[in-house]
């Protein structure tokens, strides 16, 4: 339990449009099971979460429009496919959550909180993600990673906090972070008695 307090204000998320409204966006554990729509195209799976900005006069979907976001997307991040059209569930898992962080990114999100978003993905994959972090950091986006993987945790954070039975733990700056650090933290120790 607890508050979520944003820009100064507490607030109350109670449905995702809620979070969309306030500009966090949200990247699933489990792409397959609540993340992708499987039996949509590429193309419905960007656009899903941002319809708002692409219909006209409040009533007609303006396809070219989102087709042009979708290319747009496609060639950013370079997402393997022979068209927009296809079935998401037709491609890598690398593809897939590719397709999943430009859904969320056609919002312009001012938090993306990413939880596990290189699990079950191949390495070259996996670069193609840790740079798309990158570059929304550089662009003042505020990203949020959980992971389970210490290495990323490393490489991809400015500051990092480490959770022990539902607990925090332990606080690091972007110096303090280390495999020792996070390892001890991680599984109830401090620094100190890690050391012991």
């Amino acid at each position: 339990k607890g508050t979520v307090t944003y820009k100064g204000e507490t607030i109350k998320i109670h449905h995702p449009r809620d979070a969309i409204k306030k500009g966090i966006a949200l990247l699933t554990e489990d792409r397959r099971a609540t993340g992708i729509f499987g039996v949509l195209s590429i193309s419905d799976n960007v656009g899903v979460a941002s319809l708002d900005k692409y219909i006209d006069y409040g009533v007609v979907l303006n396809n070219k429009k989102l087709e042009s976001l979708v290319k747009d997307n496609i060639d950013k991040m370079s997402i393997k496919t022979p068209s927009t059209k296809t079935q998401i569930q037709s491609l890598s898992g690398g593809n897939q959550q590719k397709v999943i962080i430009a859904r969320w990114l056609a919002n312009d999100p001012e938090i993306l909180i990413l939880d596990e978003p290189t699990r079950g993905i191949d390495a070259a994959a996996r670069a193609d993600v840790y740079n798309i972090i990158q570059q929304l950091s550089k662009k003042g986006v505020s990203v949020l990673l959980i992971s389970s993987d210490m290495e990323e945790i490393i490489e991809l954070s400015d500051r990092a906090v480490a959770i022990y039975q539902g607990r925090l733990n332990g606080k690091f700056s972007k110096e303090e972070i280390t495999q020792d650090n996070l390892t001890s933290a991680s599984f109830g120790l401090s620094g100190k008695e890690a050391n012991v």
